[in-house]
Parts: structure tokens; C-alpha cells; sequence
């Protein structure tokens, strides 16, 4: 079982375009890169809070996980081979992302008068992608 270690944050843009109401907001988690060092994971992600026709922030950032040799091998040839990352993995580490950005972007967005990317909603993983779950 892959274990999740920590997040870290390596960057952080926000900007507000205009000074108008938010029409709509879109969050999206990209996973960029998935690197090993032994039993150690380092999964590399983009989220993105677009506040449609007013601003956006983005955060790049690592999570760090661990799991046995053979976990990680798999997850890492599977990521290498499809860009895929497998669902009972993707679920838990889309959801730390997602809950981990949107608590930092709650203070970067407030400076900027953008309202904070929360409550984050639990992220579930099915064969026909990503859906929100409350």
C-alpha cells in the first residue's frame, strides 16, 4: 500500500484580471510527474483554481509518498508506460492534493479579495474520471 508522506508547496502564482463577481469557479489537479528513489515517490502536481472571467491561482508542488519496492516500481513503470496512475492510488492522492492547496490558497486568495478555493470536495476515481462526491 502506497503511504502519503507530506506535500510541498514549490510555488504559488495568484492574480486578479478584473474587479468583477466570479461568474463560475473551476478547480483542476494535474499530475505532472511521478520520480522514485528507492521505496520514496516523488508525485509532481499543478492545481489550478480558475475564477472564471476574474483571476486565478495556481500551485506547483510535490507529494511525498512510500510503499514497497514492487508498489513502487509498478506505479512508476505505469506512469512512464500511460500517464496513468491507478484508481485505489489516484483517490487518496487527488483528494491530499486537493485538501493540502485549497487550506494554503485560503491565505493567498484573501490577499487578493478572490474567494478561497474551499470546502474541497472529496475526489472519487471511476473508469469514466474524476467526479466530485460531498
Amino acid at each position: 500500500m502506497i503511504n502519503f508522506l507530506g506535500v510541498r508547496l514549490d510555488s504559488v502564482d495568484a492574480k486578479r484580471e478584473k474587479d468583477a463577481p466570479v461568474k463560475g469557479v473551476g478547480i483542476n489537479i494535474n499530475v505532472e510527474d511521478i520520480k522514485s528513489v528507492n521505496t520514496e515517490l516523488m508525485i509532481d502536481f499543478i492545481y489550478t483554481v480558475t475564477y472564471e472571467g476574474v483571476g486565478y491561482l495556481k500551485m506547483k508542488g510535490i507529494v511525498f509518498a512510500k510503499g514497497t519496492d514492487k508498489e513502487v516500481k509498478e506505479m512508476e513503470d505505469k506512469w512512464k508506460k500511460e500517464k496513468k496512475i491507478s484508481e485505489e492510488v489516484a483517490q487518496p492522492l487527488l483528494n491530499l492534493i486537493n485538501y493540502s492547496s485549497g487550506i494554503n490558497g485560503v491565505l493567498v486568495t484573501r490577499a487578493i479579495n478572490l474567494a478561497p478555493p474551499l470546502i474541497p470536495p472529496r475526489i472519487e476515481v471511476s473508469s469514466k474520471g474524476a467526479k466530485g462526491k460531498q
